[in-house]
């Protein structure tokens, strides 16, 4: 069951990352517009990021169920509206689930509001409502497996929150800002966007680097053997490939700025060009990523120092299963050393 539910799960967390770094991305993007008189831009940042909301709010459903199947090892639709709710009420992960899609309905109820982007304190507030998305994606995966308010946790908030700032902002320029500023030939306001995008992605890049360290460490266990004949290594291998491709791209532009303080309307097409295909990579990234975040540690000791929480899963649920007469599956759930597999989503 657990294997069959991989793909599903990883797919609703790449949609999740997906969207919540074109959010981020979007509304960093309106920070940098020079002025409110750009009406189209605008309305088409806050357009956008409606539609990223949407896409949070889906993935967080599908999520839901597909925890929920997860948990009690069946993908029947009846069994799954039965303890749907004693699951999400009853879980670490079906209550940070929660927690999730109410701050994701509540970005939904402000984005649209037109005075959210008719200042920068309004922009800002939104953006505080993605920071509080992504405290709360902190507190399921893996970097929760050993509590609530831990060091694993801090440094996933600060991964999460880094990664939104860097392949958002790509995300927001290479796919939106760049082509209608080039559009409209506002070569100027191009390479003032560019800049500011290079500025801010070098610092964000600094502190992946770190937080990404740090989270590898602990998925290797400490070290490099896992990297080969491991899923979890295996995919982690792709993704820093991917990395560096997406960060060559950066690199190249960064200089194309940095040696033309103005830019010509054919070095202006090349730098959306470049921009454009670096967001495309950076879309594979946030693919890769889900599904190493779905996918168990590399660590083969992992599993074995996290009784707690997965045993306060498969008993909550075991109880859950007994009130519907099935105590053969709540057996088999206690036991299975994968009961907590569905916090892996990201």
């Amino acid at each position: 069951m657990d294997n069959f539910l991989f793909l599903p799960r990883s797919v609703a967390a790449a949609l999740f990352d997906a969207a919540f770094a074109g959010a981020s991305g979007l509304l960093i993007a309106r920070l940098w517009v020079s002025s409110c008189s750009e009406e189209k831009l605008v309305n088409g940042l806050r357009g956008r990021v409606v539609g990223c909301a949407l896409v949070l709010l889906a993935a967080l459903s599908a999520q839901a169920i597909l925890a929920v199947a997860t948990m009690i090892g069946s993908s029947n639709l009846g069994s799954i509206r039965g303890q749907f709710a004693d699951v999400m009420t009853s879980t670490h992960a079906g209550r940070a689930l929660l927690c999730n899609s109410a701050v994701a309905l509540l970005l939904l109820a402000m984005a649209p509001m037109r005075r959210m982007w008719q200042s920068r304190v309004g922009t800002a507030l939104l953006l505080s409502v993605l920071a509080i998305l992504a405290a709360t994606r902190a507190a399921t995966g893996h970097p929760a497996a050993d509590g609530d308010f831990t060091l694993p946790e801090l440094v996933q908030f600060v991964h999460l929150a880094s990664i939104a700032i860097w392949s958002g902002g790509v995300l927001a320029a290479g796919f939106f800002v760049l082509p209608e500023l080039l559009h409209a030939q506002q070569i100027e306001a191009m390479g003032q966007f560019a800049r500011r995008l290079s500025q801010t992605v070098t610092i964000a890049l600094l502190l992946i680097v770190l937080t990404g360290l740090y989270n590898s460490y602990r998925g290797l266990g400490g070290s490099l053997a896992p990297l080969i004949g491991t899923q979890w290594g295996d995919l982690l291998d792709i993704k820093i490939v991917l990395v560096g491709l997406a960060v060559a791209m950066g690199t190249f532009n960064r200089q194309m700025l940095r040696k033309n303080r103005s830019l010509t309307p054919g070095q202006a097409r090349r730098l959306a060009g470049v921009l454009r295909a670096e967001a495309t990579v950076m879309l594979l990234i946030l693919g890769v990523s889900a599904f190493l975040a779905n996918s168990p540690p590399a660590n083969s000791s992992w599993n074995g120092q996290r009784e707690g929480r997965r045993y306060e899963y498969a008993l909550l649920v075991s109880q859950c299963l007994n009130r519907f007469n099935a105590g053969g599956l709540a057996s088999r759930i206690v036991a299975e050393e994968d009961a907590d597999g569905c916090r892996n989503s990201e």
